[in-house]
């Protein structure tokens, strides 16, 4: 049997913009992972009888229910009470929900206001979810056929608690649930519609094979699913297909950071229109401190100067937006740092500081390995935030190049 799934998250601040709900995202790749799907999704304002009416309105058009939000210990925290309403049970006070709270609290030495105890209170009948991350336990209710599952709503207590509690129990009570494996890989360098052209007839020379593609700062992502047999097969023959385009199962800082580590060479890196966001991505890589040796904001001429030894004359005659300054950035940021690979970005960012022949979203990208230095001019479209996104992820494909050439 195949479960019906809904996912239901509750915030007024989701329904007013302020904030982004990225649960759906998350939780449908972790279900889809293991064979399973989301077949209905809504969000509610804090208003209980708004949030009781969809808990019974998923209920009786699924078999699971996972619902985000709404279990701090506030006026507008209604998740407990909406449960308990929709099943039809009283709130209870469970005593190892109120030691587990205590607990965090006198860990952390923060005083606990009088209503957090609110936080103990659960349906009757229901399991409790523990939280390590945050003071609001979740909890597990089982009711006339349905598994219902309230998760707490920011990620970092929602994620770990999904994965160790809700989405096992899901496998273990639907064991013979719809099975399709997954093959997921991501390319740059091409846009979506030629990446398609690329992936449709092969996946269609492989029966029971079905593919998506999705696109995020220039990086357009594969998904390759196979109701039946392996979708390996198709894999091996789209990343032929895409040669030195396909990145592979990770995202472009992940990849450059383990070709770093395998090559056990060492990169820096020197910034102007990206403004450091070339390090902030590698950094949030584990372990890249191994192969990272510095990082440079560069933002004005003086400073390319001083810092990277870009000579005066060459800003003069070229301009800061130029091939000649951004070769001279990386060699300079490499030969200063000691490192394998030097890298530089420098254009114009916008909205404004653009010229006829320096238009608005205007970058140059240097680096420089083993003695030679490749520069790639791009004029990107888009606000600067995306300018930089864009220009970021353009310098990072042209180290794995480098790295891989």
């Amino acid at each position: 049997m195949t479960p019906r799934v809904a996912v239901l998250a509750t915030g007024s601040e989701l329904m007013r913009g302020r904030s982004i709900d990225t649960h759906l995202a998350w939780l449908a790749r972790r279900l889809e992972s293991a064979g399973l799907e989301i077949d209905r999704h809504a969000t509610f304002g804090d208003d209980l009888v708004r949030i009781t009416e969809g808990i019974r309105a998923g209920a009786e058009a699924s078999d699971v229910v996972i619902l985000t939000g709404g279990l701090g210990p506030t006026e507008d925290d209604f998740t407990r009470r909406a449960a308990a309403d929709a099943f039809a049970y009283p709130l209870v006070f469970l005593p190892s929900a109120w030691k587990s709270i205590r607990q965090r609290f006198r860990k952390y030495r923060i005083r606990m206001a009088v209503i957090n105890r609110r936080q103990a209170y659960l349906p009757q009948g229901a399991r409790l979810l523990p939280n390590p991350h945050g003071s609001a336990p979740g909890f597990a209710l089982d009711s006339r056929g349905v598994r219902f599952f309230a998760l707490p709503g920011p990620p970092r207590e929602m994620h770990p608690m999904f994965d160790r509690f809700v989405l096992p129990a899901i496998v273990q009570a639907f064991p013979m649930r719809r099975r399709f494996r997954l093959w997921e890989g991501k390319t740059f360098g091409l846009p979506e519609g030629s990446v398609d052209e690329i992936v449709r007839p092969i996946v269609a020379r492989h029966r029971g094979a079905t593919y998506g593609l999705t696109v995020t700062g220039g990086t357009v992502n594969i998904t390759v699913r196979a109701e039946s047999g392996s979708p390996e097969p198709a894999a091996r023959a789209l990343r032929k297909a895409l040669g030195l385009h396909f990145v592979g199962p990770d995202s472009l800082e992940e990849t450059v950071a383990a070709l770093l580590a395998r090559k056990r060479k060492t990169i820096a890196v020197a910034e102007s229109c990206t403004g450091g966001l070339i390090a902030h991505k590698l950094t949030g890589v584990p372990g890249i401190s191994a192969a990272l040796l510095e990082g440079c904001v560069a933002y004005s001429n003086a400073s390319k100067t001083t810092r990277l030894g870009v000579e005066p004359d060459l800003l003069r005659r070229h301009g800061a937006a130029s091939a000649e300054v951004a070769a001279a950035m990386a060699e300079g940021m490499a030969r200063t740092a000691g490192a394998d690979v030097g890298i530089a970005t420098t254009g114009i960012a916008g909205p404004s500081g653009g010229s006829k022949n320096k238009p608005v979203g205007l970058v140059f990208h240097a680096v420089h390995y083993r003695g030679r230095t490749r520069v790639e001019r791009r004029v990107f479209p888009g606000d600067r935030a995306f300018v930089k996104e864009r220009a970021a992820n353009l310098a990072l494909d042209l180290v794995r190049r480098a790295l891989l050439e």
